[in-house]
């Protein structure tokens, strides 16, 4: 077995770097519990179930409580063939190495240049989220009005910073705020749990009617956006502790521990209102619905605190998914797909500097336009910013999906059927359905229609072509790097 991040691997991938003129990352500086920390902190869970969980309420129905599970579950299916694959990819890369090798080259590079998209968009939109959540807070809490804009930039510059710090510091920092996300969740769900609701507890939110509804397209899209970064597992395999082992505990742990959670504080903010109670509340009042559950069922205390650590939240999320967006960002730098400065690393903490300030640089450019512009920042900068990912997201993963098994058609390498061949196709299946579906329903989603949904959602195709037609270019004029594409 060849471990991702194995004393052998690493010395390949440092000896590969330095013949390159490039670096490498350093090594078993995490653990399977801090990479889980950074998958999740991906999602923000807190943030996510204050704004995200009563919109899909809302839109969809009860039933995206049931919609977590079934999220969760077609990416644990997808995992099977993942954690497999991953046994042979020995650089960072995350899926865009698993689609070079299983798909060829050019199909990667857009796979790459599409999780690079993705990624960026998505921490740039979280920003509007936060933003919009800390004015809030200033004002209710301290009585401050104050711009958004402030928010915003600040949010810029202290990504930027922590984004230059070594990977272990970035864990330790999202490691204790997801962990005071998990407990104040925890600690609302049980309660309303133990009260027995607004209306006695039903299992309603889990029914298949409820579940399989007439708009499942939202309750799609916003429930994938739960597991956002999942895939990150990978994206650290030359950074983590016990190579092959660590990435497979840590991408079934990001799971089980995320559709679980999700799904039973989904559950809890219905039962808090009741089944025909929620979906009223969730339309009338969205931005409002987790907080008063939340003071209704226990007290104002637990509101005002919710308050304060979604912010947390939402900032835990931005630094995720820049971690993410940079780390890709690195390995194209590393193979020369990209500048091959992107490659480079700050010898003392380790990290991708050149690619994290280069992606801190874009986004106060970014966040700078619609401030100027005068933009909304939930409704313009979040909705608008990260509906790209929203779609790229579940595309991304079908084209690995299908890379995995085209990896084990050509050699099986020992492994079982069901788990190279079966368990790929069936995800591959599942998640081009769930693409389909956010598309065919963007509009729920954005709440715009016509031309924006069309603008917004080209840009997956777009990602993908332009990183094919990139590789392409290699291979006719830089053949030798062109070689390099590979894992």
């Amino acid at each position: 077995m060849q471990n991702i991040v194995s004393a052998s691997s690493a010395d390949d991938a440092r000896s590969d770097a330095h013949a390159s003129g490039v670096d490498s990352l350093r090594s078993g500086v995490l653990s399977a519990r801090q990479v889980i920390f950074f998958v999740i902190a991906a999602a923000a869970p807190l943030g996510f179930s204050v704004g995200a969980i009563p919109l899909a309420i809302g839109r969809g129905g009860i039933g995206t409580a049931g919609i977590l599970l079934v999220c969760g579950a077609i990416l644990a299916v997808f995992s099977v063939g993942y954690v497999a694959m991953a046994r042979h990819i020995r650089k960072v890369g995350g899926l865009y190495l698993f689609v070079t090798a299983g798909l060829g080259r050019p199909l990667g590079l857009g796979s790459a240049f599409l999780a690079v998209m993705a990624y960026a968009v998505a921490s740039i939109g979280s920003i509007g989220a936060f933003a919009i959540f800390t004015q809030h807070t200033a004002h209710s809490l301290l009585h401050w009005d104050t711009p958004w804009e402030l928010w915003a930039f600040l949010a810029v510059a202290a990504m930027g910073l922590v984004g230059l710090l070594g990977v272990d510091i970035n864990a330790r920092v999202l490691g204790i705020v997801v962990t005071c996300e998990i407990v104040l969740l925890l600690v609302f769900a049980v309660a309303v749990t133990l009260s027995g609701g607004a209306e006695g507890l039903s299992a309603t939110a889990f029914s298949p009617h409820a579940v399989f509804g007439s708009d499942l397209g939202p309750m799609m899209a916003i429930a994938i956006t739960a597991f956002a970064g999942f895939e990150a597992t990978v994206l650290f395999a030359e950074e983590v502790r016990d190579g092959h082992r660590t990435i497979r505990r840590a991408t079934y742990g990001a799971i089980s521990v995320m559709m679980v959670l999700y799904a039973f504080v989904c559950w809890a903010v219905v039962q808090s209102f009741g089944d025909a109670g929620a979906v009223e509340q969730a339309n009338s009042d969205p931005t409002n619905m987790f907080f008063a559950a939340a003071e209704n069922f226990i007290g104002l205390w637990l509101a005002q605190t919710l308050s304060v650590v979604v912010v947390t939240s939402w900032f835990a999320a931005v630094l995720a998914f820049h971690n993410a967006a940079a780390r890709y960002l690195f390995a194209l730098g590393r193979d020369r797909a990209l500048p091959p400065v992107l490659g480079r690393v700050q010898q003392r903490t380790g990290s991708p500097w050149v690619a994290s300030a280069g992606l801190s640089a874009f986004t106060l450019v970014f966040v700078s336009v619609f401030a100027t512009a005068g933009l909304d920042p939930y409704l313009d900068l979040f909705v608008l910013c990260t509906t790209p990912a929203v779609v790229a997201l579940p595309v991304l993963t079908c084209l690995a999906s299908v890379a995995v098994f085209a990896y084990f058609l050509r050699n099986r390498r020992g492994l079982p059927v069901w788990q190279v061949w079966f368990c790929p196709l069936l995800a591959a299946a599942a998640l081009a359905f769930v693409a389909w579906l956010i598309v065919d329903q963007l509009s729920l989603f954005t709440g715009r229609s016509g031309v924006v949904n069309i603008f917004l959602a080209l840009f997956v195709p777009a990602a993908v072509l332009f990183g094919c037609a990139r590789a392409l270019w290699l291979r006719q004029g830089q053949p030798d790097t062109y070689e390099r594409l590979a894992p």
